[in-house]
């Protein structure tokens, strides 16, 4: 991979540290037809302390154009995956739950100051709630015998998978609003996972099914050799 205008940068990595594979499309992404494909590896050191490191294999593509660069780099991953796994669509009100927290104590704060304008805030609270139903809406996974895959977002979306063999923990988390809901999260991780960008955790996913499928990835994971 190589990239800069003035300086330019060359990288590469060996197929076998890519320890994940992120798209990612943002509006102005869909509005062109483009896509971006990133990686993130298991290599540490001065390289990627200098940003040298490869970490966007596509920056600038069309979808088709990646998709078939997974299929190349990962021969017998069926992608893009035929279905995904919908989760549980009806918990769409916890995403927009901490907007609704965080915007009533300012809208009675700000009433002490403003009076009654201050409600105009609470329009805001109406494109949340649509958001978080969006949002839900395109949340899924794919699981095979190969890899596990993981899309969410809404106005910008993304789509992260991972091979089997590159897992190196699964956890089982349950909140109190996961209690209340009768749903739970999947933890899946890997090496040089990045903490900023989306996580490779499956979310809002019934009880029954979530303990399901952290069984069937266990055993998964139990007959496999992990490659670094």
């Amino acid at each position: 991979m190589e990239r800069g205008l003035l300086t330019r940068i060359r990288s590469s990595v060996a197929l076998r540290r890519i320890q994940s594979w992120t798209l990612y499309e943002s509006r102005l992404h869909r509005l062109f037809g483009r896509r971006q494909l990133r990686v993130e590896t298991a290599v540490a050191g001065s390289a990627d302390r200098e940003g040298s490191a490869l970490k966007e294999l596509a920056p600038i593509a069309d979808p088709q154009r990646c998709d078939a660069l997974l299929q190349r780099l990962l021969p017998g991953i069926a992608w893009p995956p035929a279905q995904w796994q919908a989760i549980a669509t009806h918990c769409w009100w916890r995403l927009s739950l901490p907007t609704l927290l965080l915007l009533l104590p300012l809208v009675i704060g700000l009433a002490w100051q403003f009076g009654n304008q201050a409600a105009w805030l609470l329009l805001w609270l109406p494109w949340s709630a649509f958001k978080a139903h969006r949002q839900v809406h395109r949340m899924g996974y794919a699981v095979d015998a190969r890899f596990v895959a993981v899309r969410g977002g809404w106005w910008k979306r993304w789509w992260r998978l991972a091979e089997l063999d590159k897992l190196q923990a699964l956890q089982l988390q349950r909140s109190p609003l996961d209690r209340l809901s009768g749903t739970a999260t999947l933890w899946l991780d890997t090496a040089g996972a990045s903490a900023t960008g989306p996580g490779l955790c499956l979310r809002f996913v019934p009880l029954a099914q979530a303990q399901a499928l952290q069984a069937q990835l266990g055993a998964a994971l139990a007959r496999r050799k992990l490659r670094w």
